[in-house]
């Protein structure tokens, strides 16, 4: 099975099947000297759970990772990190109905097909648990952005059809953005009391027994001009691959995304004028990018994400034995929407992107001071 490495100069490999004895990531291409322990992973591990949304899966995991190679006393030697975190709270038996039974809107059906056997438990591989290393691995790429002053911030921006004031979210500072999203229960970019209707969206699709899929926005801010190339590796096109190599995500826009096919050249084109002696895009029309390279600005992306099939509602599939079709209701421990813990997903593979683009652009040197 190929497929399980991503980047170039920094690389991670993921490992793991969502209901195996552990699941994990090796990072290749960390540079030395970063200050890097097991307390530093738990922020957004806790974040991936889904924070206090009682939309996430009863499925709750320690997910303490533990760091088997690539740090000396608290410092990274420049070596292969290999970070593994223990499943412990697995529910197998959960699954077992449907061994032979591929579930409607799930990988089931097309990895039989692609390797005549499959593990069941969970989705296996292609589970979301999987993210779990993504992020894990991200907590290093963050260090690493962290000390050339690059920060980004993940925030549900849409539910079901309904859509948060994103031109408000837009202005926020970078701490302010994510203070205010760290204290929401669905990592809306608002007040908790401001919340109630998309609190409400959630919840009657819970109690419908259905699902809500949506969108997940990410503001970075602090990229130097240049990082990226100008034809197939694109800053926008490594973005892409990676935002939707993400369980669930549908589709993803960068910048004005598919708006600007609707409007004219004149409408799309920010003016360059001059800033302290240099010259510098005016305007926030391109979203960061020009030509796949980064003009300096803020980048704007966001990712849509379609609803979790997993859904106690009855449907149609066949036996893989029998060839006789069959009704079958999937039952388990599921999210009612995806959103809240897919934030600190987005935010991984965009921080392991741009790690990856600094270094191939000669940014990010092999030893970084602690």
């Amino acid at each position: 099975m190929n497929g399980n490495t991503f980047g170039t100069i920094f690389r991670i490999t993921t490992w793991g099947e969502s209901h195996g004895p552990a699941l994990g990531a090796i990072v290749d291409g960390c540079p030395s000297g970063i200050k890097l322990g097991t307390q530093d992973f738990i922020p957004d591990m806790t974040r991936r759970q889904g924070g206090n949304a009682n939309s996430a899966t009863p499925r709750k995991e320690k997910d303490l990772v533990q760091i088997e190679s690539g740090v000396f006393q608290g410092i990274t030697t420049g070596t292969p990190i290999a970070l593994r975190i223990v499943n412990e709270n697995t529910k197998s038996e959960d699954y077992a109905a449907y061994a032979d039974l591929p579930r409607p809107g799930h990988a089931d059906l097309t990895t039989i097909a692609k390797h005549h056997h499959r593990d069941p438990r969970g989705g296996g591989r292609s589970s979301a648990r999987e993210t779990a290393a993504r992020v894990a691995a991200a907590v290093i790429a963050k260090k690493i952005l962290q000390h050339f002053g690059i920060e980004l911030c993940g925030f549900v921006a849409r539910i079901g059809d309904l859509p948060i004031p994103l031109d408000a979210a837009k202005q926020l500072s970078i701490s302010d953005l994510k203070k205010v999203t760290a204290e929401n229960s669905l990592f809306l970019p608002l007040s908790e009391p401001a919340s109630g209707d998309w609190i409400k969206l959630v919840t009657e699709a819970k109690a419908s027994q259905d699902s809500l899929g949506g969108n997940i926005a990410c503001m970075i801010y602090g990229m130097p001009s240049g990082i990226g190339e100008p034809l197939f590796d694109k800053l926008n096109a490594l973005l892409a691959h990676g935002l939707m190599s993400l369980p669930a995500a549908v589709a993803c826009e960068i910048g004005a995304g598919r708006e600007a096919s609707f409007q004219t050249g004149s409408a799309i084109r920010d003016p360059i004028g001059v800033s302290d002696g240099n010259l510098k895009v005016q305007g926030k029309k391109h979203g960061g990018l020009l030509g796949g390279m980064t003009t300096g600005e803020p980048i704007f992306l966001s990712v849509d994400f379609h609803a979790p099939t997993s859904i106690p509602q009855e449907i149609q599939t066949a036996s893989m034995k029998t060839l006789q079709t069959e009704t079958i209701s999937v039952q388990g421990r599921h999210d009612s929407t995806p959103l809240p813990r897919a934030v600190p997903m987005v935010e991984a593979m965009v921080a392991i992107t741009l790690v990856d683009a600094l270094c191939r652009a000669g940014r990010v040197p092999e030893k970084l001071l602690p």
